[in-house]
């Protein structure tokens, strides 16, 4: 049995050199200055481009460098996968090292593409290139999982160096949802604790997401604005002190569903002191749970007792004694619920009017494939209007 841990927590970069002030450390998967930074971030631009199996990351900075300098520039990521071949005896596990599913991994400074590089961080710990006692935390983590170090040369000239990095990568996943993160916290390790000039931007493509409602703890509403067409709703956490790591009770929430174009949020100054997450949600009735009821800003995430008394989920895993209950006009929503989440263009008013109410309906075309899942519950629903006609 394969155990496959997707961790894909990518991040902002980070500065070091092999000489006695050199500045490298970690926490979690990504790098920071663990001496205080002379450099300082006066501008960057994170753009995230999201495709079927992933992500294109696209980041330009501006750095402002004191002296003029060769630097290895880097982040540190856990591996893609354990590859854990269990017996009965988990203690036995047979591990393999395997780094992060990161593609077309390409770096330009100051104009210039650089070689890119990947290697184990226990073989640069064993070369005596960094200090065992500032990567402690990593030397504990190895236990369980092998982490990775990418970098590249750069040569540094005083003053303004500009570094554009892409990359493409997976993110981590599951049925219902991908997940995808970037780390912006570890602003705080460089020189004046702040960028000077920032941009994030979002192209979410045809996809369904959720995007953090803020960068900071004490819950300061992120300023997305929409350049393009399309429906956004944020919901300010109400209960930020609660248990549930995860709910949008405790951080709130931004749910986006474009037609074309992006969401951007720019600002001065930017020091944020919470990261970006986002997830794309590709499975609607499995976020029933977390969808508020009602109408929230004039949209619908769910049903609720609005056509239904009971969830979206369980509807779509009825059976035949479930559904004989429900009205014609239930019947019919029912079994074009995996048509709408799909993005059928309804010609019938009634159900164009009902879809057009959730955040989450795009109608896109009337060619479409539906989750195969659902044609049991189609043709059931097909089976009990017919006999009602006899």
């Amino acid at each position: 049995m394969k155990k496959i841990l997707l961790l894909c927590l990518f991040s902002i970069l980070s500065i070091f050199s092999f000489a006695n002030d050199w500045e490298f450390g970690s926490e979690g998967e990504h790098i920071i200055p663990l001496k205080g930074s002379a450099v300082a971030i006066k501008k960057e631009k994170i753009t995230l481009k999201l495709t079927e199996d992933g992500m294109l990351v696209n980041v330009k900075f501006t750095f402002d460098s004191p002296n003029a300098e060769n630097k290895i520039i880097g982040f540190v990521t856990p591996e893609s996968g354990n590859n854990e071949e269990y017996e009965e005896d988990y203690s036995k596990a047979k591990r393999k090292a395997e780094p992060l599913k990161i593609k077309n991994f390409k770096t330009v400074v100051n104009g210039k593409e650089v070689k890119s590089n990947v290697e184990l961080l226990s073989k640069l710990l064993s070369r005596g290139v960094l200090d065992n006692n500032v990567i402690k935390e990593y030397i504990e983590e190895e236990k369980n999982f092998y982490n990775y170090v990418y970098y590249f040369n750069a040569d540094f000239k005083q003053g303004e160096n500009v570094v554009e990095h892409s990359y493409y990568y997976t993110g981590s996943y599951g049925i219902f949802q991908r997940d995808f993160a970037y780390v912006v916290t570890t602003i705080s390790k460089w020189k004046n604790k702040t960028v000077e000039d920032f941009e994030i931007e979002v192209i979410p493509g045809k996809y369904f997401v959720k995007l953090p409602y803020t960068f900071w703890k004490n819950g300061k509403k992120i300023d997305w604005q929409i350049a393009g067409k399309g429906k956004m709703v944020s919901i300010a956490p109400t209960n930020p002190n609660s248990d549930d790591s995860y709910g949008i009770d405790k951080y709130g929430a931004v749910y986006l569903n474009l037609d074309n174009g992006s969401v951007k949020y720019k600002t001065k100054n930017f020091s944020p002191d919470t990261d970006f997450y986002m997830t794309r949600i590709d499975n609607i009735p499995g976020f029933d749970y977390e969808f508020p009821a009602g109408k929230v800003q004039g949209y619908r995430f769910k049903d609720g007792d609005y056509m239904f008394d009971t969830s979206l989920a369980s509807l779509l895993n009825s059976d035949a004694d479930d559904l004989k209950g429900l009205s014609n006009l239930q019947l019919d929503i029912l079994r074009n619920y995996p048509y709408a989440i799909a993005g059928y263009d309804f010609a019938r008013k009634d159900l164009k009017d009902y879809f057009s109410e959730f955040i989450w309906y795009r109608p896109i075309s009337k060619n479409v494939k539906i989750n195969p899942n659902y044609n049991d519950l189609i043709k059931t629903i097909d089976k009990i209007k017919a006999s009602r006609k006899k």
